[in-house]
C-alpha cells in the first residue's frame, strides 16, 4: 500500500524473513489472515505494541483499516478506524499509481476531526 505521500507499507503473510527499514517511508510487516481480515502485529512509534486490521465490505467497495495503540505509558488503548472508498479515475496521483489497481480515497471522520 501506498499513501498520497508515498509512504510505501507492505503485508507480508508467507512467514519471510522481512527487512528491517531504516527509512521510515518503506516499511515491510509480517501480517496473517484470521478470517476475511488481514492483521498485523507490530510495534508502535512510541514504543508499545500496535495491531492493524484490514477488511473489505460485504460489497467490496470500501477497505476498513483499524488501529489498536497499547501505550505502555498511560495503560491506555486507542483505537483509530479508517475507512477508504473506491475513488474515481480522476484522483489518480501521477505516475506511481497503479493503473490496473484500486484506488482508495480515506474519508475524513465523522466527527470534523482530522486523524493524527
Amino acid at each position: 500500500m501506498t499513501d498520497d505521500d508515498l509512504h510505501k507499507l507492505s503485508l507480508y503473510t508467507d512467514g519471510r524473513k522481512l527487512q528491517k527499514s531504516k527509512d521510515n517511508n518503506n516499511q515491510e510487516v509480517a501480517a496473517h489472515w484470521n478470517g476475511s481480515q488481514l492483521v498485523s502485529d507490530e510495534k508502535s512509534p512510541l514504543g508499545g505494541k500496535m495491531n492493524r486490521t484490514f477488511e473489505l465490505s460485504r460489497d467490496g467497495r470500501r477497505l476498513f483499516e483499524t488501529l489498536h495503540i497499547d501505550n505502555g505509558r498511560s495503560n491506555t488503548p486507542i483505537s483509530i478506524r479508517y475507512v477508504y472508498d473506491i475513488a474515481g479515475s480522476d484522483t489518480q496521483s501521477g505516475q506511481d499509481s497503479d493503473p490496473n489497481g484500486p484506488v482508495l480515497k480515506r474519508n475524513p471522520p465523522d466527527d470534523g476531526t482530522s486523524p493524527q
